[in-house]
């Protein structure tokens, strides 16, 4: 029997690479396929993968998965295999190898008074796409490889922020970025996932979001993208 193959996984594979080299130094998931999606609890029990191209997986062999906290709404990478066996309600059933977190976060609607703590140092987003009600970001910063220091990712809403660089339509964040004073050493991808659930009301009526960088060799800038 032959299973169809999710045509999100070998977009995500491609685009995601030299990430995931950078970030996983084993073997272990060099023979199974990839994908991306968010982890959606059933009944407080049971749970799935929401694929980014909007399929459902389910896990049908998590006997290579150990001490795996199920946290409903987590983004993910999934090491997994397809089987053969149907799952009625599912568009995939998988043997899962690896389940490895994506930083998932809430929008953080930032008074005046936190303006000095939330930091901006540079940043560049390098890929955006929205899915499953998250923004996702790929980004690239300067670190220090040779320190254990974790830097500090934010998406806000910066309500001491001028109109000025708003656009017609969309909804200004900013993507805020605090590396806490750490040597610029070498440059390295990242992902991270926002939750877009708590900006739904300010987002009701725009056609997207219109997200401000301090990138790292052209100083401020804005880019957009659509909701889908």
């Amino acid at each position: 029997m032959k299973t169809k193959r999710p045509i999100f996984i070998i977009f995500i594979a491609a685009l995601l690479m030299p990430l995931l080299h950078a970030c996983l130094d084993d073997d272990t998931t060099n023979h199974h396929q990839l994908t991306i999606g968010t982890i959606k609890v059933v009944d407080g029990q049971e749970y799935y993968f929401a694929l980014d191209e909007g399929t459902k997986m389910y896990p049908g062999d998590t006997t290579n998965i150990h001490n795996y906290t199920v946290v409903p709404e987590q983004r993910a990478f999934v090491y997994f295999d397809l089987l053969e066996e149907k799952v009625s309600g599912y568009d995939y059933n998988a043997a899962i190898y690896r389940i490895e977190n994506i930083l998932t976060k809430d929008i953080y609607l930032m008074p005046a008074e936190k303006e000095d703590s939330i930091g901006d140092d540079r940043i560049n987003i390098t890929n955006m796409w929205i899915a499953n009600d998250h923004l996702n970001i790929q980004y690239q910063i300067h670190y220090d490889d040779t320190s254990n220091k974790s830097h500090m990712l934010n998406l806000i809403v910066n309500e001491a922020a001028d109109d000025k660089n708003d656009k017609e339509d969309y909804l200004t964040l900013e993507f805020r970025h605090n590396a806490y004073g750490e040597a610029q050493r070498k440059l390295g991808p990242g992902i991270v996932s926002f939750r877009l659930n708590n900006i739904r009301q300010l987002a009701e009526g725009k056609r997207g979001l219109n997200i401000r960088v301090n990138t790292l060799y052209n100083g401020i800038s804005y880019q957009t993208i659509d909701f889908q």
